[in-house]
């Protein structure tokens, strides 16, 4: 969205691709005014059509809209080259840098030569040094043409730079005319050719002149009708919140009645059970009894055998008399008992029958209850007033469902949310749920204030323009490493903040992170991975280089576990580990909505059992765990544009780049209040110290003056 801030500069989120977040490259339209490199929206062709047999076009990858294939002969590869290009947003962009303090000249630059510029010409939108401005003055074809002191043009507004947007179908004219018939501006040949017989052409001058008048009534519909989007948009999270919060009460009630059962069947279990062991134990120990007498008797048989036959065999004739009447005394004694004991012989059958009552209960129990929803249209009228054709709002009504009526115990009633104190809408932490609820508070008084303690300048003497340092931390040694997307650098300074070493890369790096005393972690966005590197004495040496399979931007690691926000189809967070396996990817909540738009920066809990994420698009901060349930979401009013964000404790500090603030929230979402304000200008990756006493902050805008670009801040906490 077009924003403006109050000294009406140019903000660097219009200025920047949505996609790769860097400055326009080749800037292409679609249908629906949003606007993206040609490169990016290639490669997000690519990815939408992939698997379509016949594709006939894509989707935005902001609003999702539609857009029909604008060269139906071509496929999906072309595609990209034939969106038309935004001379607007060039021209912009060209009319930004022409008033930034080190403007180069534009034929030096060609050469290879960086020298300062000191004119600019109105003809060729060229800034050129005194000795291109010589030539180019001596030249015939261009002696004519207006030279303005490029100090002069910083003093006045951009639009009186731009040049005059070029006719795509005439090489050399103009969009200079408008024609009220087709409602499309032209150039003069569009205007004697195919537009000559039109009965209303206009100059470019006067047609915006009639329209500038009808173009704020448009801009002030379009304003109504945000704030009429946004209304709905609340109420439908709300409407979520909700029905999560009664399924949620409803779970909570069949878990209940089932723990009340499990009660009740484990108690009848427990006296069940003891009333079968006091059985069993009786008729075992009588079956004992009989075991034993019974073992006693085999005895007593056994060997009055044995010894009558040994007598038999082995003995004398007194031997064998004598042991005969012993012998025949025991058998008669054996007989008589045996007799005795077998006469009392009982098998025992043990069965169990369920109580008649179980059974019954058991029969008629077809389910635990009936579940019932009841819906009512709700009226969200717009704030303006919506021609008749355009929208019907219904009569309220009450519709019943099928599974039961609206006054059974399961209905889901909707209720307003409600803070810790029980009041509506301030401060909220958001269970999870895919609603967002801006938050609104009070900077607390008793918030002791971060103090700037010292701060070093990261522009060396190799550098050729100003850094963009987006990644910064801090080695156990007190070494510190930055990331400088402009230089491709990855800059290495011991802990008196003095350049040691740096590092080229391929490709711009984004976010850095310490995985150990002596490695790193890199994101290189547009490569779609991580290098794993090693810090040495001076110079750092690439050890492996980890494929994420999207674009990664933050990354944290703990507890031996990476983690790498990816802006993708859809965005995630990819949990990794160190030698490039894919643990885990979180891209959705349990009822299937998309938890992140875009995520910017990330942080691990100590355990690496919860991360805190800050989300570009959203403008959100979201605490999520690491197997992908949502804790809660927070948008605060305090802080614009979240960035980078670190972690201490039961402590987040999260760098808000549009407030130019450094904002303290608990660890369950409870924002605190700002804990640096002076002394930092748009804020973007935040690192504590390994000591957790001072807080190391890099700054980058498009808008900010070169010291401010060049410079990390190292502030002092207050505890």
């Amino acid at each position: 969205m077009f924003e403006q801030s109050e000294d009406s500069h140019l903000s660097e989120e219009f200025l920047s691709c949505p996609i790769c977040t860097e400055e326009y490259n080749d800037p292409r339209s679609l249908p629906c005014l949003h606007t993206f490199c040609m490169n990016c929206v290639a490669d997000h062709i690519e990815a939408n059509t992939k698997g379509v047999h016949v594709p006939k076009g894509f989707d935005c990858p902001l609003c999702h809209q539609f857009v029909d294939s604008p060269n139906i002969l071509q496929g999906p590869g072309s595609w990209a080259e034939s969106l038309p290009q935004n001379q607007f947003i060039s021209g912009l962009i060209e009319a930004v840098k022409l008033r930034s303090a080190d403007r180069k000249c534009d034929p030096c630059d060609r050469r290879g030569n960086l020298t300062m510029a000191v004119t600019w010409c109105e003809n060729c939108g060229e800034a050129m040094c005194e000795d291109c401005e010589n030539q180019h003055s001596s030249l015939k074809i261009s002696k004519t043409h207006a030279l303005v002191d490029i100090a002069s043009i910083k003093l006045q507004p951009i639009k009186s730079t731009l040049l005059r947007t070029p006719c795509q179908e005439h090489d050399g004219k103009y969009l200079d005319f408008y024609c009220e018939d087709h409602a499309q501006v032209i150039c003069s040949t569009c205007a004697t050719g195919f537009h000559r017989l039109c009965t209303s052409v206009l100059s470019s001058t006067e047609a915006a002149t009639k329209q500038r008048d009808e173009a704020k009534g448009v801009m002030e519909k379009l304003k109504h009708q945000t704030s009429w989007g946004m209304r709905i948009l609340d109420n439908r999270k709300h409407a979520v919140q909700s029905i999560e919060d009664a399924a949620g009460n409803v779970k909570k009630q069949i878990s209940s009645i089932r723990q009340q059962i499990n009660e009740i069947l484990t108690a009848q279990e427990e006296r069940a059970l003891a009333q079968l062991e006091e059985l069993k134990k009786g008729e075992v120990t009588h079956f004992q009894r009989e075991v034993e007498r019974t073992e006693d008797l085999v005895n007593t048989t056994k060997n009055a055998c044995s010894v009558l036959q040994n007598s038999m065999t082995h003995g004398t004739d007194a031997d064998v008399l004598i042991t005969y009447n012993k012998a025949k005394r025991e058998s008669n004694f054996c007989e008589k008992s045996l007799k005795e004991v077998s006469r009392h012989l009982k098998d025992v059958v043990l069965a169990f029958s369920p109580d008649n009552g179980l059974q019954m209960f058991l029969g008629t129990l077809k389910e635990m209850g009936k579940f019932s929803l009841s819906h009512q249209d709700v009226q969200i009228p717009p704030p303006y007033t919506v021609r008749a054709d355009t929208i019907m709002i219904p009569e309220e009504r009450v519709v019943e469902s099928s599974h039961g009526s609206p006054d059974s115990e399961a209905e889901i009633e909707q209720k307003p949310q409600r803070n810790k104190k029980g009041g509506k809408g301030e401060n909220q932490v958001f269970p999870p749920s895919p609603s967002i609820t801006p938050v609104q508070t009070q900077q607390r008084p008793d918030i002791p204030q971060g103090k700037l303690e010292v701060y070093f300048k990261v522009r060396t003497a190799q550098d050729r323009d100003n850094c963009c340092i987006t990644g910064a931390d801090i080695l156990n040694d007190g070494r510190i490493v930055l990331a400088d997307q402009v230089h491709r650098k990855i800059k290495l300074y011991d802990p008196e903040f003095r350049w040691m070493g740096e590092r080229v890369l391929s490709a711009r790096p984004f976010d850095i992170v310490a995985i150990s005393s002596t490695e790193i972690a890199v994101t290189l966005p547009r490569e779609k991975r991580f290098l794993l590197m090693q810090v040495r004495e001076t110079d750092i040496t690439i050890l492996a280089a980890i494929q994420t399979g999207a674009k990664c931007w933050g990354i944290s690691y703990s507890n031996y576990m990476i983690a790498v926000c990816c802006y993708d189809s859809p965005p995630s967070v990819k949990l990794m580990s160190r030698d490039g396996r894919e643990l885990k990817v979180i891209s959705r909540d349990n009822v299937g909505h998309n938890l992140f738009f875009f995520p910017e920066y990330i942080v691990l809990d100590r355990t690496a059992g919860c991360m805190y994420i800050t989300d570009r698009y959203k403008k959100t901060v979201l605490a999520i765990t690491t197997q992908g349930e949502k804790l809660w979401e927070i948008r605060y009013d305090g802080l614009k544009l979240p960035k980078g964000i670190a972690l201490h404790g039961n402590r987040l500090f999260i760098a808000g780049n549009k407030s130019h603030n450094i904002l303290m929230v608990s660890t369950d979402g409870e924002i605190i209040g700002d804990i640096i304000v002076e002394g930092v200008s748009n804020p973007q990756k935040v690192v504590l110290t390994p000591g957790s006493d001072k807080l190391m902050v890099t700054q980058y805008n498009m808008t900010l003056i070169d010291v401010e670009r060049n410079t990390v801040k190292v502030f002092s906490l207050p505890w």
